[in-house]
Parts: structure tokens; sequence; C-alpha cells
């Protein structure tokens, strides 16, 4: 370049890089970089291309003629220039001095620019070590553009490039912004409904929701996930650890929470009785049956089916109930007519339903369409924070459900109650509080107001917060062993009284007599 046209690209070049230094976005400094451009030779259009993903370029730039067509951010398939239009290469430099007789007019983006008028071109890539796309110059006379034109612009599309490389992290990281926002908004909405639930549940049944524990927050979670679904949920977990109070949460969390709520426990009754129940039955149908009667699935229409131990069920129910949830179809025993069953089916155990599969006992179809959404409820000896929390809460609840308010738990009595492994769960603790209340008379409830085996616990401290310590393997006696301990400490205790070793023990009278029978200790009492 002449010494004047080389000052004139310096300072066009040098305004091009402040421009872009105070903007990322291309398209608001082009009119500088057009400028550098055409200080160093005359065009008649010149237009930016970005490569995007799949295979496709877009137009993010353009200056000349039809730079208002070129800045529409036309897309364009990459395979559209032929190679020596545009070369598959991370370095190149393209002279095109007669279009008509260089340019491969079979690809269509060649022939394009000969279409156009055009006659000669000017290609520099964008990028280094990452194509980010091409700059390009056209003009509609031969031979306008030499290769030391296109050696001079080296630098001014160094500086397109990283204005073009600024824009793209300047809009990844927006999309990451937007994205991590998304998710704390979804994060928020979701702690604020497991607050909800809590709330909700902390103010109904003798089975309360309070807890800090990380297990029965992560369990809270999941049913504020699928609460507003369809979706047929398996809760599991032991006895008393809350199975129905949470089926009833998700009922009253769910869009059917105007519907009934029908629960049924299929333990409790025989297989006849169950199909019964569960489906119905017409007049007729077995002996006894003088008028036809809705079952549980009818009576729970619009609403939520929960079926308690759902492990106890027979081959013939299950088979039944298999048809339910697959077609959402039911027939009354006795009956021909096939009745639709609009409801949503939560279903509770507290065996293991693998287990019963592998036996043979509970099928293996069945097990895979009830648990669909499937909720672990943690026992409470994995609460251990929870367990002085929930224990006040019963001690409010039942002084003024009894007319009888104790004045408090004394020290050593919840450092028993903290220490203890709870195998009743959350209805045992509730059960030793309603007990504890009543015997203390509006008193400290102290370690003789608590059964003997919550009082005879390691007395370790425990406070909220920290969870009584696993027994070390090895060192723990049978059930059997156990309990005859306990029998016979009770004895011991009570001057081997029968009356008052019950007391001790939380049992009656009768009770204590079966399991002296049981283990031998008949004549160990009056």
């Amino acid at each position: 370049m002449a010494g004047a046209s080389a000052d004139g690209f310096q300072v066009a070049l040098a305004a091009a890089a402040r421009a872009i230094a105070g903007s990322l976005e291309v398209r608001e400094v082009w009119d500088r970089v057009a400028d550098a451009f055409r200080s160093v030779v005359a065009f008649d259009a010149l237009g930016i291309v970005r490569l995007e993903p799949g295979g496709t370029v877009r137009a993010v730039a353009a200056a000349g003629e039809h730079a208002d067509k070129q800045l529409a951010g036309q897309v364009y398939p990459r395979a559209g220039y032929s190679p020596r239009f545009w070369p598959d290469a991370e370095r190149f430099l393209v002279v095109v001095r007669d279009a008509e007789r260089e340019l491969d007019l079979t690809f269509p983006l060649d022939r394009s620019l000969v279409e156009r008028g055009y006659r000669s071109a000017l290609r520099l890539p964008l990028g280094h070590g990452e194509r980010l796309g091409s700059v390009l110059l056209v003009a509609r006379e031969r031979g306008r553009f030499t290769e030391e034109h296109g050696r001079a612009l080296a630098l001014a599309a160094e500086i397109v490039a990283v204005a073009l490389a600024h824009e793209r992290l300047a809009a990844l990281l927006a999309e990451e912004t937007r994205r991590t926002v998304a998710a704390d908004a979804r994060a928020t909405r979701l702690a604020e409904r497991v607050q909800v639930l809590s709330e909700e549940l902390e103010a109904r049944g003798p089975q309360r929701a309070l807890g800090r524990a990380p297990r029965w927050r992560a369990a809270l979670e999941q049913v504020a996930k699928v609460a507003p679904l369809e979706t047929t949920v398996l809760l599991t977990g032991e006895s008393g650890t809350g199975k129905e109070v949470v089926a009833r949460l998700l009922h009253r969390a769910s869009p059917r929470k105007d519907g009934p709520f029908v629960a049924l426990n299929c333990a409790a009754l025989p297989e006849t009785l169950l199909e019964s129940e569960l489906f119905g039955h017409e007049k007729g149908a077995f002996t006894g049956a003088h008028a036809a009667r809705a079952g549980k699935i009818e009576q729970a229409a619009g609403g939520v089916l929960f079926l308690d131990e759902v492990g106890e069920m027979s081959p013939i129910v299950q088979a039944k109930l298999l048809r339910v949830l697959q077609e959402r179809e039911f027939q009354r025993v006795g009956g021909s007519r096939t009745l639709a069953a609009g409801l949503r089916v939560l279903a509770a155990t507290n065996r293991d339903l693998q287990a019963g599969i592998a036996r043979g006992t509970f099928r293996e179809d069945l097990y895979y369409r009830l648990a669909v959404f499937d909720i672990a409820l943690p026992p409470l000896r994995e609460r251990g924070e929870d367990v002085l929390l929930l224990a006040e809460d019963f001690l409010a609840e039942l002084g003024r459900a009894l007319g009888r308010p104790a004045a408090g738990i004394a020290d050593e009595a919840r450092a028993k109650l903290g220490a203890y492994r709870w195998p009743g769960n959350v209805r045992e603790l509730r059960n030793v509080i309603e007990r504890a209340v009543i015997l203390c008379q509006g008193g400290w409830i102290t370690s003789e107001h608590l059964p003997l085996g919550v009082s005879s616990s390691p007395a370790a401290p425990v406070t909220a917060g920290s969870a009584p310590a696993p027994a070390q393997p090895g060192t723990l006696p049978t059930a059997g062993a156990a309990e005859r301990a306990l029998l016979l400490q009770a004895l011991a205790q009570s001057g081997h009284n029968k009356s008052k070793a019950a007391r001790l023990l939380g049992l009656t009278r009768a009770q204590l007599r079966s399991r002296l029978g049981k283990h031998g200790l008949d004549g160990a009492a009056d």
C-alpha cells in the first residue's frame, strides 16, 4: 500500500478497534470496520457471515449494495459454496478475478454471486484455532482484488474475528445466565411448595410432617414434584413412617383435591371381601349380596384411591387391579358391565415388593405399574434430629386434646427419647408421648413415665441435630431375647407384681400374661 493509503488504513483500523472495545456487537461497529476495508480497496458490497451449528452460515453484517437484505440474518447452507469459493481450511485467502470463469456455477452460492452481476471477489477467514466465519468483498468489475489486498486486510479481519468471538461468548453467557436464573426460579418455587406442603401436614393429623432431617426433606421435595401430576405413586417405608399422611398430602396438592380421598387397607380383609370392597358387587353376586354396591374404585371417581399395604393383595386381586391401571376400566364382582375408572391411584407398602416378585407372590407387571414414581419415607431412627422436635409437638397437641397439658419433658427423658431406636417410628413416638402425658398428670415427663423399652435405652445425651449412634455389628440381641430381657427387668423393678410390670411396659395385664407365657416366665410373677 502507498504511504497515504497506509496511514488512512491505520487510522480507520484504530477507529474500528476502539469501537469494538466499546461494544461486543459486530453490527454496532460495522461502519468503522467497513471504513477500514475501504481505505485499502474499493468494493461494491462487503459482508460477514458466521458459521452456525448444523452446517449453515448466517449473515451478521454488511455494507454497500444490498446491505439491508444481508442484515436480515439470512441463513445459507455451508455446502452451497464451492471449495474454490470457500475452502475447507482454517487459514485461506481467496482471490477471484473472473467469477464466471473461476467459480463452479453448479454450487448455488457461487451461481448467486454471478447472477447478481459481481465479477470479482475477495474472501478472508475469521478466527484463530476456531472457524468463526469469513469476510467477503465483491465488485462488479473483473480483477478488482489482488493477493496484496488480502494480506493488507488480514489485520482488519483479525479485529472483526475478535468482535465475532466476543459476541458469541456474550451470547453463550447470556444463555447460561438465563438457564441459571430459570433453574434458581424453579428451585425457589419447589422450596416454597415444599414449605407449603410441610405446613399443610403440620396442621393435620396425628402423624406430623415436622422435620429438618435431610432424608425427610428430600422425600417432601419428591412429593412436591409429583403431586400436580396424574402419575401413580408408590410410597414405601416401615410401619408408622406416615405413608397415609403423605398420600393425603399428595391428594390435597393435586388437581383432584376437590375430589374424594378413598383409602383401603389391603391387609385388613380376606381375598373375597377385598375384591368386593375394591371393585364393588352386583346384587346376588354372592351369599349376602342383597343389593348392588359400589366399590372403592367407584367411590374414588374424580379423586384419589389410596391402597395401603398393597403387598398383601392376593394374585387374583392383583390381576384385576393391573387392568384398572392399564385400561382404566373394571367390572363389579358378579357383573358384566365395564365401568370407567376415572381416578388416580396411590399405593403404599412396608414390604419389599422386589422380594415378593422373586418369591412369586407379587406380580412384576403390577409392581412397575404402581412404582412409576416411588417415594421412600425414612424411618425415625434415621431422622435423629427430628425426634425431640416431634415429641414437643405431640406434647402440645395431646395436652390440648386430653385436657391435661404437661409441664414439659425433663432432660433425662429427652435423652432417653433421643437414644431409642423407634421400631414403631412416628406412630410409636406419639403413643409414647400420649401415655406419658396421662401418667405425669400435668407435671414434668421423666423416665418413669416412659415405657420400659424406651426408658432402658442408653442415656447418652441427645440434642436436636444429633442422631442416635447405630449399634455396632454383632452386638444386637435377637428380638425374642430383647423382649424376654425387658420382661424380666419389668418384673424385677415391680417386685414381680404383674399389674405394676404391665404398667411399666405399657401393656395390659392380659398382654403381659401372654408374653410371659411365650417366654416360659409364667411362674416368675404373682
